[in-house]
């Protein structure tokens, strides 16, 4: 499992599983190969949702956004 944050607020925002994380990474423009922070908007949200995406990977990425518009995400694993 991995743990998704806020950036901005260094604050616990979601988990996600391994397939979850592997396919919004997938999704994502990653900058460099080990990069572990994402921009995400309520578009991305729409996109995800109207390609299929896994519904509760989709929902944990809404709540995260608490009804802002975008933010940056970063995940860690779990230990």
């Amino acid at each position: 499992m991995y743990r998704l944050y806020d950036s901005a607020e260094n604050k616990l925002v979601g988990r996600l599983s391994e397939e979850q994380l592997s396919t919004l990474a997938n999704y994502m423009e990653e900058e460099f190969a080990d990069d572990t922070e994402y921009y995400l908007t309520s578009d991305d949200c729409e996109v995800m949702e109207e390609q299929g995406f896994d519904p509760e990977l989709v929902k944990t990425l809404r709540d995260a956004l608490a009804g802002r518009d975008d933010m940056d995400l970063r995940y860690e694993r779990e230990v």
